[in-house]
């Protein structure tokens, strides 16, 4: 099985449009690496593959990453999309998909995430013929693109265009395996807070990609950048007392942070947050990042 961070940042990316702040700054001049927009892809036999969320950078993304790009005219090797919350920066690539003439995508998500995404006009087609939306049962395992797939709810909220509702099925993580009984790659780029379902997931994970927005709770307080939290956004800080760090010591699985907002003081490698993440033997993840 072959696994592909496309893009590891947040809404907005690093750097951000609109945003000066040290991490931008650092971006923007090549101190530091750009990110794109959180996503993956996944694939059992380098063929065929899935989309894990579909970022408004899906394009610039595929071009990128050869596996992913067209082998004969108007063709794409994606089978098929699965997504894990209805947030813009997760799905707001399937405008960019709308050029796909007669390929057939079939996405998959949570009810939840299905009725509130094809409710907005720009996505609605995508529950038509050709394509196809399956709503997933929660916590079912199944044989979906050449691949085991189980999609679970996992604390959340549902986007702020929604309502910020803590809705069962919000956010969905995926476990993916290869065909066989391999332990699963864990794909949870957002969830607020660690419940006993996440928790034993990550812990039978051969790698677990988690949520790394923010550092800590206030950090965009802190920052000037927002007067919310992190949890207050659905996020469950990586730091300070029941952070993830903090829920997961112990923990053997390799675990690796993605969707990390720009805001994120884990993004420069000297910094306490960086520190903090590496002694803990956890990773920030970087697009092109491949298991």
């Amino acid at each position: 099985m072959i696994f592909r961070i496309l893009g590891s940042a947040a809404g907005g990316g690093v750097p951000q449009w609109n945003c000066a702040c040290a991490n931008c700054i650092a971006a923007r001049s090549g101190v530091a690496p750009r990110r794109t927009q959180s996503g993956a892809a996944v694939s059992a036999d380098g063929d065929r593959w899935l989309l894990l969320n579909c970022s408004p950078d899906i394009a610039a993304q595929i071009e990128t990453f050869a596996p992913l790009q067209p082998r004969s005219l108007r063709d794409t090797p994606i089978d098929g999309i699965a997504l894990t919350d209805a947030n813009v920066d997760h799905l707001g690539g399937l405008a960019a998909l709308r050029q796909s003439g007669k390929h057939r995508f079939a996405i998959c998500s949570s009810p939840v995430v299905r009725d509130i995404a094809v409710a907005q006009t720009a996505f609605a087609p995508f529950e038509r013929e050709p394509h196809r939306w399956d709503a997933l049962a929660d916590g079912e395992w199944g044989e979906r693109f050449g691949l085991r797939l189980r999609g679970f709810s996992v604390p959340g909220t549902t986007p702020g265009y929604a309502g910020r509702r803590e809705d069962p099925g919000a956010v969905f993580a995926y476990e993916i395996g290869a065909p066989g009984n391999g332990a699963p790659i864990l794909f949870a780029p957002v969830f607020s807070a660690i419940d006993g379902p996440l928790f034993e997931a990550i812990s039978r994970a051969t790698v677990a990609i988690l949520d790394g927005s923010f550092f800590s709770h206030d950090e965009l307080l802190a920052g000037g950048f927002m007067e919310k939290t992190a949890r207050q956004l659905g996020h469950s800080p990586v730091g300070g007392s029941g952070g993830t760090l903090d829920r997961l010591r112990g923990v053997r699985t390799r675990i690796v942070f993605t969707h990390v907002n720009n805001s994120n003081p884990m993004l420069d490698p000297s910094s306490a947050a960086a520190v903090d993440v590496r002694r803990a033997g956890a990773e920030i993840a970087y697009d092109g990042m491949t298991f």
